[in-house]
């Protein structure tokens, strides 16, 4: 391939590799959401827990909210871990993209490396041929 070739390549699978760099980067902090989000939930429930075992006579009704509260958590909780598993599968896949695109552009920065290489000893020969014998002169 030409080199003008090659380095238009490389430069679609630089915007690649960033493409890929920014879904791990969201990815990532998709997984580190839901750490902190468990983390709420868990603190909630401890308080809500805690506030059940002191002994403290509540109305029903913050009694029914704080039931409502504990089941809403559930759900919550599963909610957060599919989300987590969908973005730890996205995770996965961009880091393989990631690694793909990388491979792809060292091959490239490879060949741009060997058509340089090419160009240059094609340039030393004719220059080689071009230049005249010593002694001799052109006429």
């Amino acid at each position: 391939m030409k080199p003008r070739t090659l380095a238009r390549l490389d430069m679609l699978a630089t915007e690649q590799e960033t493409q890929a760099l920014e879904a791990v980067r969201r990815h990532n902090a998709t997984l580190s959401q839901a750490v902190e989000h468990r983390g709420l939930l868990a603190a909630y429930r401890t308080r809500l827990a805690q506030s059940w075992q002191d002994g403290t006579v509540l109305p029903a009704a913050q009694a029914r909210r704080a039931g409502q509260f504990a089941a809403a958590t559930h759900s919550a909780e599963g909610q957060i871990t599919q989300s987590a598993s969908l973005a730890a599968a996205q995770l996965e896949s961009a880091i393989t993209k990631l690694g793909q695109v990388r491979a792809q552009r060292h091959a490239l920065a490879e060949a741009l490396r060997k058509a340089a290489q090419l160009a240059a000893r094609e340039t030393e020969q004719r220059a080689e041929r071009d230049r005249p014998a010593p002694g001799r002169t052109r006429t």
